[in-house]
């Protein structure tokens, strides 16, 4: 078992790591594809002007052609009727003659930009099939990471759900509880700090209450007097209707302010099995379901990352301390194909942590995901149905 979990991790780590090159990869292409745009754009833009110019210089040669085939400069110059007239007839066969040659020189540079243009596409479309190979390359290996990770967990005998029974003890049970007591202080100090800045707050809204209520009453007793009843109505009209028929119709459902960890069906629940002698599963599995692309695991409330590690059962897991309504609720989430918080960390309601997986003992990319009310330990005596705190 230990031998085959020590595959399995490093299986799990190469897939990571072909993943990102793909996304990489991906990336590359796209960069690559937005060139060759650019670049059709600009080979429209010259073609469209080489036509106009193009156009130009036939009814210019067309000109020529009627004219004689050249202008005699000799008796535009020799028939000028003064020294002014001589100068301006000079000037323009000047810039006549000019006009001519910088738009042949623009005809030819224009040409030569459109051939480095073609010349950059075809290089583009090489580089852009260069990396079509490498990503092709890149999802054989991924399947071939796939398929050996499958045929390892096969070695196991064991099914998805019954793989599931075996996650109750993690390897570094001692510490975790260590660090789990540290994240509680944190939590409980935050809490704390929280309760506090809403009782201040409560009482700067209840004294500001008070001073408007004042304010009204003198400002109606300096109006009009003998208005005592006006009064007693607007105080009567004031009082709240009681809250005591705002309790939950389904009291096992916990007002946590939980999100969900991840989007996705639910593929396997909480509670007992009636297979492998009725064992227990101790949190929820939300499936990835043959989705394309990244799924984002976040944090189902704000806390602080209990521990952050590979675990050979869980893959890549996360624990979060959370201080919610006065207990200690720890929430873990598992098989993440990679994990973007550490050990300490404070995190905050929908903060990324990952991206759902399918490390260690799992079979299919999914999330399993667990809530322990009081804490989490070993045993896991403290597991409590997720669905009760998050959104269906």
């Amino acid at each position: 078992m230990q031998e085959l979990n020590s595959e399995i991790e490093r299986i799990d780590h190469e897939t990571a790591e072909t993943n990102q090159k793909i996304r990489e990869k991906r990336a590359e292409i796209e960069d690559v594809q937005e060139e060759i745009e650019r670049l059709q754009e600009e080979i429209e833009i010259l073609e469209e002007r080489i036509a106009e110019r193009d156009e130009l210089l036939r009814e210019r040669a067309k000109t020529m052609y009627q004219s004689g085939g050249s202008v005699n400069y000799l008796e535009v110059i020799l028939g000028s009727q003064s020294f002014s007239d001589f100068l301006s007839r000079v000037n323009a066969v000047t810039l006549i003659a000019q006009q001519d040659r910088n738009i042949l020189d623009a005809h030819i540079a224009d040409h030569e930009q459109l051939e480095e243009a073609k010349a950059e596409v075809e290089e583009q479309l090489m580089k852009l099939e260069a990396h079509l190979d490498e990503l092709e390359t890149l999802m054989a290996q991924l399947e071939e990471q796939r398929e050996e990770k499958d045929a390892l967990m096969n070695q196991l005998q064991q099914k998805e759900e019954e793989l599931h029974t075996d996650l109750g003890e993690l390897e570094n049970a001692d510490e975790i509880l260590k660090a789990q007591e540290e994240a509680l202080k944190q939590e409980l100090a935050a809490y704390e700090e929280r309760k506090r800045q809403e009782e201040e707050e409560r009482k700067r809204q209840e004294e500001e209450r008070k001073r408007q209520e004042e304010a009204a009453a003198a400002s109606s007793n300096s109006s009009s007097s003998g208005s005592s009843s006006s009064s007693g109505s607007s105080n009567s009209s004031s009082s709240q209707p009681s809250r005591s028929g705002q309790t939950h119709s389904t009291p096992e459902v916990v007002d946590s302010g939980f999100m969900r960890p991840a989007t996705g069906r639910i593929t396997s629940g909480y509670g007992y099995r009636s297979f492998n002698g009725g064992s227990f599963h101790h949190g929820i599995d939300i499936g990835k379901n043959g989705r394309s692309g990244d799924v984002p695991i976040v944090a189902v409330e704000e806390g602080t990352v209990v521990d952050s590690y590979y675990s050979s059962s869980y893959g890549n897991v996360i624990l979060i301390a959370h201080y919610v309504n006065g207990d200690l609720i720890t929430t873990l989430y598992a098989h993440l194909e990679n994990r973007e918080v550490s050990k300490g960390d404070r995190v905050s309601k929908g903060q990324q942590i990952g991206l759902m997986g399918n490390t260690g003992r799992s079979f299919g990319a999914h999330l399993h995901f667990e809530v322990h009310k009081g804490g989490w330990n070993g045993s896991k005596s403290n597991s409590v149905d997720p669905m009760k705190y998050i959104p269906n």
